[in-house]
């Protein structure tokens, strides 16, 4: 281990004793590393410091404390506390998360699940030229978009000279901007076609392999499982917004879905395209927003899903269930 790296644990180290301190913890535990901070182990019970990331700690933890079978814990964290507490409360496990801050340690309230935004009404006069491009219309958050296999290919942006809505077309905010230099500020049908073919394209099973068949691939994924409900068990699904926003069409943040089986039971489906140590809990805190009742399926490509993470997942007060599905053929 490198001297930073020994620097950082003694750090983490002496974070967690002094956490362990303030809420009375008497045990002489043994101090255990963890990625994210520093952790220690006392029988059945876990303490953890996380020190960063703390908003996609909880499944990172949670696999950790699995190694010792911890079976309760207590989770110090820096920030994001509401979010992590809300979704400890979703496990069969007791958790207790505090929030460390300015030398304090306080219990962590959970935050209420975050409710669904509706797309302005002035943006929705877009969603017709989105549809007649063959573009799949998107809400999420408030935004209207288009998608063309799960890559966003246009959004509806206001205007900050005039404070007016319009359609922008691009791949991302610079795409967005680019076309705009070349083509002007008015979107019209015909060329969002045009990009719309492009893409379309380069997202097709066989494509070569291309910076547009790289990006949102858990957005291709959840679209082929819209189109083929029947790769999770499910009859129907159509697109719902995650949990969580996200800040740039870059960034691998799983989304979802939301349907019915066969039996005419609901069902919420995440899509995740990557190894993902944090998805249980992100799954779980979308089930708890989208459909509560509802059966919940992780969808990821072959070989993502290791024997802790579906151990993870049928730890859960609703157990859930991961799906794997082959990826598209380059």
């Amino acid at each position: 281990m490198s001297e930073n790296n020994n620097q950082k644990s003694r750090v983490a180290q002496l974070a967690l004793r002094s956490a362990m301190s303030s809420i009375g913890a008497v045990e002489q535990p043994e101090f255990v590393e963890f990625a994210l901070g520093a952790g220690a182990v006392s029988a059945n019970h876990a303490w953890v410091v996380v020190l960063e990331q703390c908003e996609r700690s909880l499944g990172p933890v949670l696999l950790w404390a699995q190694k010792f079978d911890a079976t309760s814990l207590d989770i110090f964290v820096t920030s994001d506390a509401g979010l992590v507490s809300r979704r400890a409360q979703l496990f069969d496990r007791d958790i207790r998360v505090w929030l460390v801050a300015d030398k304090q340690v306080a219990r962590a309230e959970s935050d209420p699940v975050m409710p669904s935004s509706v797309v302005p009404n002035s943006h929705e006069q877009f969603a017709s030229i989105i549809g007649e491009s063959g573009a799949d219309i998107v809400r999420e958050h408030g935004v209207l978009s288009g998608e063309v296999m799960g890559l966003e290919v246009c959004r509806v942006v206001v205007d900050e000279n005039d404070n007016e809505p319009r359609l922008e077309i691009g791949v991302g905010a610079h795409d967005r901007e680019t076309f705009q230099m070349l083509h002007g500020k008015v979107a019209t049908l015909e060329s969002l076609i045009k990009v719309v073919n492009i893409v379309r394209g380069h997202r097709q099973s066989g494509a070569e392999h291309h910076p547009l068949n790289r990006l949102a691939a858990e957005r291709l994924l959840r679209h082929r499982v819209i189109v083929e409900p029947q790769l999770v068990g499910a009859s129907s699904l159509q697109a719902t917004e995650p949990p969580a926003q996200r800040l740039n069409v870059k960034d691998a943040v799983p989304c979802c879905a939301v349907g019915t089986t066969d039996d005419g039971r609901q069902i919420v489906v995440v899509c995740t395209a990557s190894v993902d140590v944090d998805v249980v809990s992100f799954a779980a805190d979308a089930r708890a927003r989208i459909a509560p009742d509802a059966q919940l399926v992780i969808a990821t490509h072959t070989n993502n899903v290791t024997p802790s993470l579906a151990k993870l997942a049928k730890s859960l007060r609703i157990p859930a269930r991961f799906v794997e599905v082959a990826p598209v053929v380059r």
